[in-house]
């Protein structure tokens, strides 16, 4: 039998089963086995192991924003008009009729003289919440025909935010406006044509609409893995209290690319390096590499060319961690100016209970001797570091410094710790405006402000009074006339006249004025009159001088050469020049980190010029009793001159 069928038939089989394989890997090429998304995320994680949060995110939402609106300023002295028709009377026309019980009298209203249409505008900061209040600049419209819109109240006046293409979209409401139009003396000073016809409602705008913050993710980076990480390394770091309970300050949302950020109470004042720190949180180390890292940035913080970046890793490593705190500790130690500074910083926002007294000590000293890095000092001071006594101490101590901005500031921080401090309690006046008499040590001043809140301050309220015989007009509707020993306040009112007479003391004349039914527009009025007229003065050592009239003397508030907050792109670049990395490199998106409009912008390969932010000698103060009461037209924050000093 031969044996040629059976080779054909092996063949046949060995054939049957190449194609039976080739089939199989098919199938599994066109149907891959399913990946578990589980691991994957993972892997993803895990691939930017050593990455921090601000490699794989960018802050948004940081710009400042605008929101605007038109109102009806009523109650004017006949120094209103009846405007021709236009846009923006049709648009006040259309808010008053939403109330039917104005809808009847509206027009009637527009019409009168002691009515103006006027123009709203509101600067609404980034992470603004909800029921905030903020300042209210209010001006005529170009062309309009009224005179003056000096102690005007407006009403519940609405808010938005326009866009204007083609035609003017206007947004959902984002505020609501009421007050008393305060005119601004400076303004009034600088530019008399114009000055009637502007003015401001200090603190009126209430933000109904909250401005969030955010990180978004980058496109290549997005994924559930990574945003859930983003948010646990957050969360892991920051919280913040809300009814007696924790809270995460972040979440993920926006399908994986967003990661929504709440500020806590102590970054409220430094929105700006809340943003820079957890841009500074790792991602993704073990134990053993955050130890390491530590250690490199020990080293780096005792270096003033990269202690502020270090400052700002070791504080988003946190207090829990011993060495970074350990780490910190001995930058605070240092006898060079910009590194006790960036530590100091670090460490109260830290808030390690056992170095809270050295930090506030630091950071109080640094307020006090150097003009450039006050604003930062007294917003650290006033926000971190609560239930300290030795901060209280120490702005107690700083309210009888020398410098206006030094004294303003440590008052303003103490009534942002604690309003109800006995060294700074105040009250409540029938005019709607808060009064502080202190009896403090220190030159005697009085403190107008002009924003946040409408507010007097005296400054050694036993040894300021009005002296010699005098006539001042508060106002259209109020005099104050000094009579040698005695000063008669007189309201004049239609039918009737209300009057008050006290002695000389500058604190029994505002609580007269406040009686006989004065507004906080109408003491203003007064104060900056009798600076004019050279008769507000001290008495020091029993020897009467020019009293000095400091207005909005916040630390940095009319300066734009204080030291700015630099973002992490410019942080991360300079330590590049350092190291000797001259390769040219694509823009740092954290470049978005600053509004161009809230810092002083300079050119970015600007290198830090520590000879004009440090110094070793304190700085020289200003006299602060100029008999003429005059400064510099641009105040700015330089080495010898102090910003608070204002024309009066």
């Amino acid at each position: 039998m031969s044996t040629r069928p059976k080779a054909v038939q092996h063949r046949t089989l060995l054939l049957l089963l190449c194609v039976f394989c080739l089939s199989l890997h098919g199938c599994n090429r066109f149907n891959p086995p399913k990946k578990d998304p589980v691991k994957e995320e993972q892997k993803r994680v895990i691939s930017n192991k050593g990455r921090l949060v601000g490699d794989l995110a960018w802050p948004s939402n940081m710009t400042l924003a605008k929101i605007e609106g038109v109102c009806l300023v009523e109650g004017l002295p006949d120094t209103g008009a009846d405007e021709p028709p236009s846009t923006y009377t049709t648009m006040v026309l259309q808010e008053l009729q939403r109330d039917p019980e104005l809808k009847k009298t509206a027009k009637h209203r527009i019409a009168s003289l002691t009515t103006a249409v006027a123009l709203l505008e509101v600067i609404v900061p980034p992470g603004a919440r909800k029921g905030d209040r903020l300042d209210v600049k209010v001006s005529l419209p170009p062309g309009s025909e009224a005179t003056s819109i000096e102690g005007g109240v407006v009403t519940n006046a609405r808010l938005h935010e326009y866009m204007a293409t083609d035609v003017i979209h206007k947004g959902a409401l984002d505020g609501l406006v009421s007050g008393r139009v305060v005119l601004d003396p400076q303004t009034q000073e600088r530019e008399e044509k114009i000055a009637a016809k502007q003015g401001k409602i200090i603190g009126g705008a209430v933000i109904v609409r909250p401005r969030d913050i955010w990180l978004t993710i980058k496109e290549e980076e997005r994924s559930a893995g990574v945003a859930q990480r983003l948010e646990d390394v957050i969360n892991n770091r920051f919280s913040y209290k809300s009814n007696g309970s924790k809270k995460k300050v972040a979440h993920a949302t926006g399908q994986a690319s967003r990661i929504s950020l709440v500020v806590p109470d102590e970054y409220r004042d430094n929105i700006n390096r809340y943003v820079n720190v957890i841009c500074c949180i790792s991602f993704f180390e073990t134990p053993d590499e955050m130890n390491q890292r530590i250690n490199e940035l020990r080293g780096k913080l005792l270096n003033p060319e990269t202690s502020e970046l270090a400052s700002l890793q070791l504080e988003a490593i946190g207090p829990n961690n011993p060495l970074a705190v350990e780490a910190i500790r001995a930058g605070m130690k240092s006898d060079q100016e910009p590194i006790r500074y960036h530590s100091a910083t670090a460490m109260a926002y830290m808030n390690v209970r056992e170095d809270r007294a050295d930090a506030a000590r630091i950071l109080a000293a640094l307020a006090r001797d150097n003009a450039l890095l006050r604003p930062s000092c007294m917003a650290v001071l006033g926000t971190a570091l609560k239930s300290c006594p030795e901060v209280d101490a120490a702005l107690r101590e700083l309210l009888s410094a020398n410098s206006n901005e030094t004294r303003y500031g440590a008052f303003r921080a103490l009534w942002t710790r604690n309003p109800s401090d006995l060294m700074i309690q105040g009250e409540i006046m029938e005019g709607r405006f808060s009064y502080h008499a202190l009896n403090c040590d220190g030159p005697p001043m009085v403190h107008i402000a002009m924003s946040k809140r409408p507010e007097l301050v005296l400054f050694g309220k036993q040894n300021l009074a009005l002296r010699g015989k005098f006539e001042i007009d508060a106002g259209r509707r109020i005099t104050v006339r000094g009579l040698g020993g005695e000063v008669l306040v007189k309201h004049y009112k239609s039918g009737i006249d209300a009057e008050r007479r006290t002695d000389c003391q500058l604190d029994s004349i505002i609580r007269a004025i406040d009686a006989v039914g004065g507004t906080y527009a109408e003491q203003v009025h007064f104060l900056v009159e009798a600076k004019k007229q050279d008769v507000l003065c001290c008495s020091v050592g029993g020897n009467l001088s020019p009293a000095t009239l400091a207005i909005d003397a916040l630390p940095g508030a009319n300066s734009t050469a204080f030291k700015r907050i630099r973002d992490i792109g410019e942080l991360e670049e300079m330590e590049r020049r350092l190291a000797g990395n001259t390769e040219k490199e694509k823009p740092s998106v954290w470049s978005r980190l600053n509004p161009k409009n809230l810092f002083s912008k300079k050119d970015d390969a600007d290198e830090i010029d520590y000879s004009q932010t440090f110094r070793d000698e304190p700085e020289e103060e200003p006299a602060e009793d100029d008999p003429s009461g005059s400064s510099s037209s641009d105040p700015v924050f330089a080495d010898k001159q102090d910003s608070a000093n204002t024309p009066y």
